[in-house]
């Protein structure tokens, strides 16, 4: 069966080109537009800045007892970007694709779930220092709306939900796969209900609470391994800061520092609790108008964020797509 696995990827690669040819070709022109220095240095920004999610996952990983590579880890986060766009399933693609990566590296794929739940929680960390920043910028300016500041609320919620999760996996294991076991019970109950299979696996509970059990024990053992994590963290965020400020000069001036800033952080926080799948439309809506409040032009606010969402969808799905032979997973041997 595993053999098939990258023919149908390969066939998966070109079904998303051809569905999305007219937005690729919309890209490229837009594109073409801008002065391509600036194009390319916005291109590079991109890459380094997941070269640099490629470290924060390596040291994750190593927090947790799972000792990785930079290298090695990149071509899994590649993959995993390439797999959730062909195969959209909220992520769980990429999710395992990580774990079976560790388990045929002789590790433990629920130290990789663990290592990405830390990860994961240093970037949402790292967004959130952003946004108070730009909130508080915003605010000055007297752009702020309710709407920015619930979403921001959203996202400390989020955090503050993440954190007790690890905690009570840590100290109280036992009461988190009790509380788990009951919303599994009721979700299959609902499910059941309307004839449909339960929406989460029989050992979901058992599986999830071992997660935050050992991300908790790994925070435990190495307290600073959060500060670098955190550190990473904010170092993506700045290289991706910094690519949309490339792309406004590639299309004409940047904007004030607080005022790039803000529209990069509330797209991004719209993206995380959008309901819609990647954020289309949602984020690309949300960065225009915030930018066009700022002062920035309406045309080249457009340009610039349709161009960011652009590079940030087709470079990682692409080199996922080159990669996909350097996965372990799809190696003949790793059968």
């Amino acid at each position: 069966m595993r053999r098939w696995i990258f023919p149908l990827a390969v066939i998966a690669f070109f079904v998303v080109v051809i569905a999305r040819h007219t937005e690729l070709d919309e890209l490229a022109r837009t594109l073409a537009r801008g002065r391509w220095p600036w194009v390319a240095a916005a291109a590079v920004l991109q890459c380094a800045y997941y070269g640099l999610w490629a470290a924060l996952l390596a040291t994750a990983f190593g927090i947790v007892g799972l000792p990785s590579r930079v290298r090695e880890v990149l071509v899994v986060l590649l993959g995993s970007m390439f797999a959730n766009v062909v195969a959209p399933a909220g992520g769980a693609a990429g999710l395992l694709l990580f774990m079976d990566d560790a388990a045929r590296r002789g590790g433990s794929p629920a130290r990789a779930a663990a290592g990405l739940l830390l990860s994961m929680t240093a970037i949402l960390t790292a967004l959130a220092i952003v946004l108070v920043g730009s909130l508080a910028y915003l605010s000055g300016r007297h752009e702020l709306a309710a709407l920015e500041i619930g979403g921001a609320v959203a996202l400390v919620l989020m955090i503050a939900g993440l954190g007790l999760l690890i905690a009570l996996g840590l100290w109280f294991p036992g009461g988190l796969r009790a509380t788990l076991e009951w919303i599994a019970a009721r979700l299959g109950r609902a499910a059941g209900a309307v004839r449909r299979p339960s929406p989460v696996a029989a050992d979901w509970a058992a599986r999830t609470t071992e997660e935050f059990t050992s991300a908790g024990q790994a925070l435990r053992g190495r307290p600073g391994g959060l500060a670098s994590l955190l550190a990473l963290a904010l170092g993506m965020t700045v290289l991706d800061v910094s690519s949309v400020g490339a792309l406004f000069l590639a299309f004409g001036r940047a904007p004030a520092a607080g005022a790039l800033v803000s529209g990069y952080a509330l797209g991004i926080l719209s993206w995380l609790v959008s309901p819609v799948p990647q954020g289309i439309g949602v984020v690309e809506g949300v960065m225009t108008l915030v930018y066009t409040s700022l002062g920035v032009r309406p045309e080249t606010a457009a340009l610039v964020v349709l161009s960011f969402r652009g590079l940030t969808f087709w470079l990682p799905m692409a080199a996922g797509f080159v990669l996909l032979r350097r996965l372990r997973s799809l190696r003949p041997e790793a059968r």
